[in-house]
């Protein structure tokens, strides 16, 4: 059961409850959002259904809707993930070229998700409000630059832009348009590769 806490008193005075997520709803929640990204891996997005998820996950549908209340906000969901995934890149744990191998093989085993955050990506609007992390990046590659002289003709969003959108669309132009005759495996250690000794070329150190 979901257990309820209380807060500071609403406009008219009243206590306000929120719900309090337990155990159970976080395993379930994370279970459908799963399921989601496993069925856009293997049929598309524009298959997607509530009702699909709910049979492949082994739920009932009103435990779908009680999570998700419309398509639309599982796909935000997914969307939500994604960009979470994308962030391992740029966090500070583990080894550069490790993180790097972990975000191309996701981005190469989830082109659809990948799709659907790229489309959100693109749209009008701020981008850090889709992409949480995007400040803390700028910042980061800013105080890296520093006054180094060769860094000096930089624009340190516009570098961002382009590293991100390297990271997201590049393994898969790579994979499927210039080498598909490679397999995954040294598709991701070329990619990593490159893309670690591009960045130590210009002093840039991801994750610090």
């Amino acid at each position: 059961m979901t257990n309820t806490m209380d807060v500071p008193a609403g406009p008219g005075g009243q206590p306000r409850r929120t719900r309090r997520r337990n155990k159970g709803f976080e395993e379930t929640h994370a279970l459908l959002i799963d399921t989601a990204v496993r069925l856009m891996s293997d049929k598309g997005a524009e298959a997607l259904s509530l009702s699909e998820v709910a049979r492949e996950a082994g739920v009932n549908r009103t435990t779908v809707y009680y999570h998700f209340d419309s398509r639309e906000a599982l796909l935000a969901a997914v969307r939500e993930w994604s960009a979470e995934q994308l962030a391992v890149a740029f966090a500070p744990s583990d080894t550069a070229e490790s993180r790097m191998r972990f975000i191309t093989r996701f981005v190469l085993d989830n082109p659809e998700v990948i799709a659907l955050w790229t489309k959100e990506f693109l749209a009008p609007g701020k981008v850090a409000q889709r992409y949480p992390r995007w400040d803390a990046l700028v910042e980061d590659l800013r105080a890296q630059f520093g006054s180094r002289k060769e860094a000096a003709d930089i624009d340190t969003e516009a570098f961002a832009t382009l590293l991100l959108t390297w990271v997201m669309i590049g393994p898969r132009v790579y994979r499927n348009s210039v080498r598909p005759d490679l397999s995954t495996e040294d598709s991701i250690e070329r990619l990593m590769k490159t893309q670690i000794a591009m960045l130590r070329r210009i002093g840039v150190t991801l994750g610090r």
